[in-house]
């Protein structure tokens, strides 16, 4: 036969002479009647590919790029390229000899090569809850980019990439969730790091088409209003009344409705008040919008919509309530929250109804500080929930009063912006923000309309009160955005034509900047690459550029032991990190040091990458979570912080120092340098 290529084959086979000892791999002209050694490399040569294959035993299951079925089992044995990683199991290595023998002009092998105008495929090993390990293929040569997907015991997946919705679990940093949209189903993966996660993702963003560009913002427009309904139903909407609270017209992106003391008797068609309440705001929404979460604690309700066409980056939907009121467990007060991440900005919205009455300014503070600990469980493990957010609204009826004379607080109610400047500096809420015993990185504007409490429920008026009660803006809107987080407060104010109720509901318009997905410039490149020598796993390489961190230091921290003291050590979270990292357990101590940080040295570890393009990394933020040890209990978290990595790509090293927050108040300081050292250049 006249075929130009080598092959293996296996000694003792079809009457072949035996391998000499003294290597383990060989090759053989067809015709031959002697092996011709190569050491350790063996060399198959086809129209299309050269391959330097070795024999190997398989230890776990393994692709065959062949017959593209899979190897079970342990101890199987084939051959396996030391180059491109090709790999062809025993039974298709036999098939590939008798292909041979019967004297056909091509070689299936030859067959099976890309074609010249192929693009490299890029497989990710992984393993499925209940079904061990799995294999996910990403083919860009097909005219629709496809996904495939092979699990045990299962058949072969094929799913066109702009099918599927990649979601990031928030609590699991190496799994991804595929949300197949045509069949209305979910499969969650786990990969062997975060980097292979990003990498998966970001192949699937680029090829959905879903990101154009990288990296890049999309502007959002965010209404959030809360209403105290007083127990009372709501206007009917062709009243036109509530479109005057949300103007929909205005074309809003995300729209959440929180109410307090919504508890009346449901309506005709309704079963509860809930479905009466939920089933209003819908309407008054329209079909433009579809419903993100709803969460209720007896009569306090949270309800978020997005529009339509932000379905597919809607992710990590989650909800919590905690009840605040009789005993610490009753939901008369307390607060409801929704969060979810839309694109690549994670947002958090809460409703809540505080403690009430002029006097109880530290009850409503411990109410405060009692929501923040009940949502914590919500997100990271350990981690304050007013942390982890790019943003958080936060709205409700809050209960802070004006602390004045009732007669002239009457009188400066009606007489316009003047007299409201009057009435905020003896605003409760505003002098606990200063102390920052609540609310500590929250922003809230002045209000620049009437204290919403306490009117007459069909008037625009403050009827005289046998109680007293001083009008006061009670219902609030606040927010906080991570450090550089790009935000505008657009609009700020009650709406007086919503009767009903002794408040008038609040509104507020938020413009901020949405993260589109960062698609790592490695992976655009493979996936624009000319054809690769093989189809293999060409996105393997792992990074190993790194965060450098030294003198770091611990300042003020609180004191979590009987002794007095805590011992503490740091963890570092990031997306931009391949693995969480920790540091060393200093003891006893309120204030330790881990001097000289760095590659191997004691106490601060080496934070590598997964990434080292610089508007990847300079998108991003490191999070610093400080935890007390104990030998015997879970350790005590006791704060966190974090820091906007940008301006750090300079190679240079950055001093930083950062607040630590938890349970609603600062915890301590933590300060050190940073630094990036790039691979093969630092």
């Amino acid at each position: 036969l006249k075929l130009q290529f080598l092959y293996f084959i296996v000694p003792r086979e079809r009457g072949l002479p035996p391998l000499p000892s003294s290597s383990n791999v060989y090759t053989m002209s067809h015709g031959d009647d002697k092996w011709s050694p190569l050491g350790h490399e063996g060399m198959v040569l086809s129209r299309a590919k050269t391959h330097k294959f070795l024999r190997v035993t398989f230890r776990r299951f393994t692709w065959c790029d062949w017959c593209k079925g899979f190897i079970w089992g342990l101890g199987k044995q084939g051959l396996r390229c030391a180059e491109c990683k090709y790999t062809i199991h025993k039974r298709c290595e036999e098939e590939i000899l008798r292909s041979t023998d019967e004297g056909k002009k091509t070689c299936k092998m030859a067959k099976s090569m890309p074609a010249s105008t192929e693009r490299p495929i890029f497989r990710f090993k992984v393993k499925e809850k209940g079904s061990g390990d799995g294999l996910l293929e990403v083919d860009p040569n097909e005219s629709v980019p496809m996904l495939y997907i092979y699990r045990p015991n299962k058949d072969k997946q094929k799913v066109a990439c702009t099918d599927v919705v990649a979601e990031k679990p928030v609590l699991h940093p190496r799994q991804l969730e595929l949300r197949i949209k045509s069949r209305n189903k979910s499969i969650t993966m786990q990969f062997a790091s975060r980097r292979e996660r990003e990498q998966l993702a970001g192949a699937l963003a680029y090829l959905s088409q879903r990101v154009k560009t990288s990296p890049s913002v999309v502007p959002l427009k965010v209404w959030m209003g809360t209403w105290n309904m007083g127990d009372a139903p709501p206007p009917d909407p062709s009243l036109g009344s509530l479109t005057d609270w949300c103007k929909i017209h205005e074309d809003y992106d995300i729209i959440c409705f929180t109410v307090q003391e919504c508890s009346y008797k449901p309506r005709h068609g309704y079963k509860s008040c809930e479905e009466d309440w939920f089933k209003t705001v819908e309407a008054l929404v329209g079909k433009r919008y579809f419903r993100v979460d709803k969460q209720s604690l007896q009569s306090i309700r949270v309800i978020v919509f997005a529009k339509v066409e932000h379905r597919d980056y809607v992710t990590a939907v989650m909800n919590k309530t905690e009840a605040t009121g009789i005993a610490g467990v009753y939901g008369n007060k307390g607060g409801v929250c929704v969060s979810f991440s839309i694109r690549e900005t994670r947002l958090c919205f809460v409703g809540c109804h505080l403690a009430a009455h002029q006097e109880n300014i530290e009850d409503r503070n411990a109410n405060y500080a009692e929501i923040v600990a009940g949502l914590t469980k919500m997100g990271w493990k350990d981690f304050w929930f007013t942390n982890e957010y790019h943003h958080i609204f936060w709205a409700g009826d809050l209960n802070y009063r004006i602390d004045y004379d009732r007669q002239k607080v009457v009188q400066l109610c009606y007489q316009g912006l003047e007299g409201w400047r009057e009435l905020y500096k003896y605003d409760q809420l505003q002098k606990e923000l200063a102390k920052e015993t609540v609310f500590i990185d929250f922003n809230e504007s002045q209000p620049l309309f009437q204290p919403t409490y306490k009117y007459d429920r069909q008037k625009d008026v403050y009827p005289d009160d046998s109680k007293k009660r001083i009008p006061s803006w009670c219902d609030r809107i606040l927010w906080k955005s991570m450090a550089e987080e790009q935000i505008v407060q657009e609009d700020y104010f009650a709406t007086q034509s919503v009767h009903g109720s002794d408040h008038r509901p609040v509104y507020s318009v938020f413009k901020l900047d949405c993260r589109n997905p960062y698609i790592p410039r490695s992976i655009i490149d493979n996936l624009n690459a000319p054809p690769a020598e093989h189809a293999a796993d060409v996105l393997d390489s792992a990074a190993r550029s790194c965060l450098v961190i030294r003198h770091l230091a611990g300042h003020d921290l609180e004191a979590s032991d009987p002794n007095g003291y805590s011992d503490p050590y740091v963890v570092f979270m990031s997306n931009v990190l391949q693995n969480d990292y920790r540091t060393s357990v200093q003891s006893r101590t309120l204030n330790p040091s881990w001097e000289g940080g760095g590659f191997g040295k004691e106490g601060v570890p080496v934070l590598y990458v997964n990434f080292e393009e610089k508007e990847y990394l300079e998108s991003e933020f490191l999070w610093f979570s400080v935890y007390d040890y104990d030998i015997s209990t879970a350790d005590d978290p006791l704060g966190q912080g974090h820091m906007r990595l940008k301006g750090i790509t300079d190679g240079l090293e950055h001093h930083f120092c950062v607040r630590l927050q938890g349970a609603g108040k600062t915890t301590g300081m933590l300060s050190g340098t940073i630094q990036l050292s790039l691979y093969g250049k630092s």
